[in-house]
């Protein structure tokens, strides 16, 4: 492959107007064929970007940027190779391409105008950090129904024709679980865009000058949806605790059940305890009123506990 047909690969195409689109080659992971002809051509290695999240090598940096996103009402994540040069941009990406992406390109192709390869990978960054902000919205959402759902546990409020047990406490625990590591996830991925802004932002061209107010908006859009990931995590560890709270409370009540029904029942054993002894005359046995006595104490004798219990509010 010569570097003439390589130069024609990156050249901006014209629409149908005669506007130049974006000058943004993307790349699948299933095409290896066009990858190994950007290899041979202009000697880029993308397993070198690999190695770790920023690298740098000649005027080419390379960015490995993991990102999670809210995509058809499930939450993904994709890992993004990307390519920054004085005059190209590459991104090497799943065979299934990222909503996100989808998304910088067409705002791209809505400016009417061909981008700059920086310009072009400050849409892209702020379109990730756009996705991450949705998927935080969406999480929060998710953590409204947790909290409903412990308030009634706490509240002890019936749903589905049934009171809410351990089960259910322990099923919004590992929601919460859940939505704790997709937290963590995002906070990584914050870290690794605003990484990859500021080195932008230090290795951009004169004549992307104009550009660096928009990039350090982007960058302080980054560090607000990070701030926006602490609000939310800190509601999780609310949650959890107040989850944790829940589980005691439900034990607790389980606990007293069991214990107000040995209470009930302790009289009645001592009783029959007590009419089961081997000796040789019961008076109380010869009686004719005996056996409905001895019913009647029993009766008695058991509900003196159960309306002490409920006098002092144990079975609320």
């Amino acid at each position: 492959m010569s570097m003439q047909r390589s130069s024609h690969l990156f050249q901006p195409a014209a629409d149908a107007n005669g506007d130049a689109v974006p000058q943004w080659l993307r790349i699948r992971a299933d095409e290896p064929g066009k990858l190994a002809d950007i290899k041979q051509s202009l000697g880029l290695d993308i397993a070198y970007g690999l190695q770790r999240n920023l690298s740098q090598d000649g005027e080419f940096s390379y960015f490995a940027i993991t990102f999670l996103g809210v995509e058809q009402g499930c939450k993904r994540a994709s890992r993004v190779i990307f390519v920054l040069g004085r005059d190209m941009l590459l991104s090497l990406e799943p065979s299934d391409a990222p909503q996100a992406l989808e998304m910088a390109q067409a705002r791209m192709q809505r400016q009417g105008h061909g981008a700059r390869a920086f310009e072009s990978f400050v849409l892209v960054l702020q379109a990730i950090n756009d996705a991450t902000d949705a998927l935080l919205d969406s999480l929060n959402s998710d953590l409204g129904r947790v909290l409903v759902q412990t308030n009634a546990v706490l509240g002890s409020l019936e749903a589905r024709d049934r009171d809410f047990g351990v089960s259910d406490v322990v099923a919004a625990q590992l929601d919460l679980g859940e939505v704790e590591e997709l937290l963590s996830d995002c906070l990584e991925s914050q870290l690794q865009l605003a990484l990859a802004a500021r080195h932008a932002l230090a290795r951009m061209p004169l004549a992307d000058a104009p550009l660096q107010p928009l990039l350090s908006t982007l960058i302080e859009d980054i560090e607000a949806v990070e701030e926006h990931e602490s609000f939310v995590h800190d509601r999780v560890r609310l949650l959890q605790t107040t989850n944790n709270m829940a589980l005691n409370v439900k034990q607790n009540q389980i606990v007293k059940v069991f214990s107000v029904v040995t209470a009930l029942f302790l009289p009645a054993m001592l009783i029959s305890t007590y009419y089961s002894m081997n000796v040789a005359r019961m008076p109380i046995l010869e009686w004719q009123y005996g056996e409905p006595f001895t019913i009647a104490l029993t009766a008695g004798l058991a509900l003196l506990p159960l309306l002490y219990v409920k006098h002092r509010g144990w079975l609320r």
